[in-house]
């Protein structure tokens, strides 16, 4: 049975004495997760270290962007098969996440850095598997070369998952308040985004002029030494402040349940799904095709600032993210951001001048960067509700490897839907479109179009996320007082359980008055 503090009395010293008639006190203290968890306030050296862990996520990913496509195709291999080669290993990670998220649930739990571990454990050799990309020998014969590449490519991405998955749970492991996990996740997504600009204008413009037999591999080593250190700091900055109760392995079938039954993760990643943008696959096109017709001389100036915005985004919106966040709410800060993403798309078809074209572009990044620290502070608070549904804390590597999953799918769907609307539209390589201008037409619409639908289900998706702010907060203020509760509709209309015999989860189905909850 649910005890409240305000209802306890001492068990040695029963009353006889009839109580007079009052209103009982309410079962969920309206506590704001602010005030529930201001004793766990984190230390910005923690904010910060946790972020360089996503910077040096992107340090890897950076040197497999900037560089790898160009070196294949110097060692003489076929583009097309290096298509072939990302896409299935794309495929091969997520199918990884659901051996990662089992390996993340499964870890020693003890407050010197079980998660922190795991990060390290597979951080630091998946370095060595981004440098070792580049050891192909050119000599070699070229099934070896590409059998070379295979292996180092799929190793780079088995291990970007197995440390990927425990790093994101590691958010929900360092605190409870919500102020504090959306810091974290700002933290995260400027971390990444700042290691994305640094590279990106550092070495990017020089990817061109290097020699690939000689000063890729030196490069390459000398970022991924950084990424490496990277890791180090991260695990010497941050510490695990909560962690769950023991409870039971679950198999691989209860683990994937776990994504139909917790309904605000299954929200999230279905609106995360729907984040479909191809406009930055097609930036370089649409500024040839669509927005520098009849005035060519603007097409360098036009494809940098794409690219300036692209990078900058994150930088500029991440710092802000807990702000709107203690307005709007998680919840309201998505739908702001999509909103964005919705408009500019859409003012993106009417304009017909390029610079106001690239300032919708620009605004349609921001919005987008604007939802992206809401999903990983949303799957930390997921977690959070799965414990205090169930009673099971160990799903945070699930929960985790869920949402990578999901990302991972919607990052091949955008990658597939550029190239995909190009070819629907019937545009090829060499052509002409300032000599028809019903196909650069039709390629504004659809660049402007699909990113709109699409973000306009992510926004109706994510007004169904059950965990407003305040529901939120009763939730913590119950794990706070060891009280648990099982999933019923008593949630949102604020009255205690006394039974719940339908809820097939309830140890005490089928029973007579009894509370349904743990």
């Amino acid at each position: 049975m649910i005890w409240h503090p305000a209802s306890t009395r001492s068990a040695s010293a029963p009353s006889t004495r009839q109580e007079p008639d009052r209103d009982p006190p309410p079962p969920f203290p309206a506590l704001s997760p602010r005030a529930t968890m201001s004793a766990e306030s984190l230390p910005r050296s923690a904010i910060l270290g946790y972020g360089l862990g996503d910077a040096a996520n992107n340090v890897g990913w950076q040197m497999t962007n900037l560089f790898l496509t160009t070196y294949y195709l110097y060692l003489g291999m076929d583009p097309m098969l290096v298509a072939d080669i990302f896409l299935g290993a794309h495929l091969f990670q997520a199918l990884v996440y659901l051996v990662a998220g089992r390996i993340t649930d499964g870890r020693d739990k003890d407050r010197e850095g079980g998660l922190r571990r795991l990060v390290v454990v597979f951080g630091l050799p998946m370095m060595i598997s981004v440098t070792l990309m580049y050891t192909i020998p050119a000599s070699a014969p070229m099934p070896v070369r590409i059998g070379w590449a295979i292996a180092t490519y799929l190793l780079y991405q088995l291990l970007g998952a197995l440390g990927g998955v425990p790093y994101g749970a590691l958010l929900g492991a360092m605190t409870r308040d919500p102020d504090d996990r959306q810091r974290l996740a700002a933290s995260r997504t400027f971390g990444g985004a700042a290691a994305g600009v640094i590279l990106t204008f550092t070495l990017a413009p020089r990817v061109n002029d290097m020699d690939p037999s000689r000063l890729f591999l030196p490069v390459v080593a000398a970022c991924c030494l950084l990424g490496s250190l990277g890791y180090l700091i991260m695990a010497r900055t941050t510490r695990e402040r909560y962690l769950p109760p023991a409870a039971p392995r679950t198999s691989l079938k209860e683990d994937l349940r776990l994504l139909v039954d917790n309904r605000p993760l299954l929200v999230v990643c279905l609106a995360t799904l729907f984040m479909t943008n191809p406009v930055a696959s097609l930036a370089p096109i649409v500024a040839k095709e669509v927005l520098t017709v009849g005035n060519p001389g603007l097409t360098g100036r036009i494809t940098f600032a794409l690219t300036l915005v692209g990078v900058l985004a994150g930088v500029v919106v991440a710092p802000c993210s807990p702000w709107l966040v203690q307005r709007l709410g998680k919840r309201g800060t998505w739908t702001l951001g999509g909103l964005m993403v919705i408009g500019s798309s859409l003012a993106f078809i009417l304009v017909r001048s390029a610079w106001p074209a690239v300032a919708c572009i620009a605004l349609n990044g921001i919005g987008v960067q604007v939802i992206t620290p809401c999903i990983w502070a949303m799957q930390a608070d997921s977690v959070q509700y799965e414990q205090w549904r169930t009673g099971n804390g160990n799903t945070a590597g699930a929960s985790m490897a869920a949402l990578s999953i999901t990302r991972q799918v919607g990052a091949a769907i955008n990658g597939w839907a550029g190239p995909a609307i190009l070819s629907f539209l019937g545009y090829r390589p060499g052509m002409n479109v300032a000599q028809d201008p019903a196909l650069g037409a039709n390629m504004r619409l659809a660049v402007g179009l699909v990113p709109a639908a699409m973000f306009t289900i992510s926004v109706l998706l994510i007004r169904c996320y059950p965990l407003t702010e305040e529901v939120f907060g009763r939730i913590s203020a119950d794990l706070q007082a060891g009280r648990l509760q099982c999933q019923c509709s008593h949630i949102r209309q604020g009255t205690e359980h006394q039974a719940c015999p339908e809820d097939p989860r309830s140890p005490h189905r089928g029973g007579k008055g009894t509370d349904a909850c743990a």
